[in-house]
């Protein structure tokens, strides 16, 4: 498996480099009142590629926080059922403190 994953990262990067030895053409990108200077348009694409994977990287971080608190609210609901719960099943067993009642004595039913 790691034999593997050296095999593929090295084709990533042998792809990469080829990539960049293509692609060494000068740009300038303007930005209304600023222009860059002359730059390879491989930087400029990596750049793009690195600012699209940090940006999803926030919004990724920013929904789990959510879904933490979210999970945690839910834990603390499922905490405060459980006492209630408790307490019920408490509250029932003290009504009959051990007698056990027959059923069909009180139906007129005689063993």
């Amino acid at each position: 498996m790691i034999i593997l994953r050296l095999l593929f990262g090295l084709i990533i990067i042998f792809l990469l480099v080829a990539f960049s030895i293509r692609n060494m053409l000068p740009v300038q990108l303007d930005f209304y009142f600023y222009k860059t200077p002359p730059v390879p348009l491989f930087v400029i694409i990596f750049l793009s590629l690195l600012l699209g994977v940090a940006a999803a990287w926030i919004l990724v971080i920013g929904e789990q926080v959510r879904m933490r608190n979210e999970l945690r609210k839910k834990n603390k609901r499922i905490k405060e059922l459980e006492k209630q719960i408790e307490a019920y099943e408490t509250s029932k067993i003290e009504e009959t403190p051990g007698e056990v009642k027959d059923e069909t004595a009180s139906q007129g039913v005689q063993p």
